[in-house]
């Protein structure tokens, strides 16, 4: 595996997995019916795990970005996120208004690009493109003093500003909010802190991770049924992705992803994790045309809304095998292209 973090790989691949798992909820009318069932309840228990994909994509970002310093070669790069990006809208667009006869013309797809609509998924890219601009100066707050109190400096003001509020504001305002929509800093601090102090990450007593972990999980839980039983689900500050909810739960499975063991061969499955590690940017991007081509035809086939969880892990991994092999043949375009430039 020479110098690659196997670990983060897997992150990487649990995060776009968990995208389209809870774009399935998003998609199948779940933020609609009221939560009195036990598929309904088992929805608002998943979704706790599913909605920090976002927050480990982040903290995968700090984690492999802590080093970036500002360079020609680093500004370059972004372009070709930006590239990606208007290909698969585009294509996203053009398959849409061939299989569904939208009638969005080309010219409010391309004025879509400047506003991320084309793709409906793409904010997270609006949202990349800043985050990218700033690692070089994060990463100099980071490095202009290489103490672990500094560190842990870092963190409880990230902490304080981002997340703490969605916990303490329930019931009205205590502490200030003003800033939680910068939460992306926040998950990038908390993959950098992960990369800065691994080894000793690594020593944390699994069993007592583990107990912890469930504890916690469990705990959150237990408070989301709460909230939300008997009646329609409600999207609060807590359990959106500034939510003191996604950031307990995003730091755990972190943690408990890295003390996986780093493995001694690179086999055919640890090469498909690096493929799809690799493209995750890509698939999440083409999850918005599988997912409209999925659903438009599963919500029809099966119109009771609670009796569509039953066919949930066939139509996430549906999405998520077409979503792959679309990144996957417009990757490997990209890359010849590339090397008969280079050549």
């Amino acid at each position: 595996m020479g110098n690659r973090v196997y670990q983060i790989d897997v992150l990487k691949v649990m995060a776009i997995f968990f995208v389209i798992s809870v774009h399935f909820l998003l998609n199948t009318g779940f933020y609609d019916i009221d939560m009195q069932s036990f598929s309904a309840s088992l929805g608002i228990v998943l979704r706790l795990v599913f909605i920090t994909s976002v927050p480990l994509f982040i903290i995968a970002t700090g984690f492999l970005m802590g080093t970036k310093k500002l360079s020609d070669q680093y500004i370059a790069k972004i372009f070709r996120v930006i590239i990606l990006y208007v290909l698969v809208s585009m294509i996203d667009w053009l398959m849409q208004t061939i299989i569904f006869q939208n009638d969005i013309s080309m010219q409010d797809a391309l004025l879509g690009l400047l506003d991320f609509s084309t793709d409906s998924y793409s904010w997270y890219v609006e949202m990349y493109i800043g985050l990218y601009l700033l690692i070089p100066l994060l990463n100099a707050a980071w490095n202009y003093d290489l103490s672990k109190q500094y560190h842990i400096y870092i963190i409880m003001v990230s902490t304080i500003l981002f997340f703490l509020p969605s916990l303490f504001n329930g019931l009205g305002k205590i502490l200030p909010d003003w800033w939680t929509n910068a939460y992306p800093i926040g998950y990038y601090y908390v993959g950098l802190y992960f990369k800065t102090y691994l080894e000793q990450i690594k020593k944390i007593n699994t069993k007592r991770l583990l107990i912890w972990s469930v504890s916690i999980f469990s705990m959150i839980s237990f408070l989301s049924l709460i909230d939300n039983y008997g009646r329609i689900f409600s999207w609060t500050d807590a359990n959106d992705y500034m939510g003191y909810q996604p950031f307990l739960v995003a730091i755990l499975i972190s943690l408990l992803i890295l003390k996986i063991g780093q493995p001694k061969k690179t086999t055919k499955f640890h090469n498909l994790l690096i493929l799809l590690s690799n493209m995750t940017l890509t698939i999440y991007l083409f999850s918005d045309l599988t997912d409209s081509l999925i659903y438009h035809y599963f919500n029809h086939l099966v119109p009771n809304i609670a009796s569509r969880f039953v066919w949930a892990p066939v139509v996430v991994l549906l999405s998520f095998t077409l979503a792959s092999l679309l990144a996957y043949v417009l990757e490997k375009i990209m890359s010849l292209i590339y090397q008969r430039r280079r050549a």
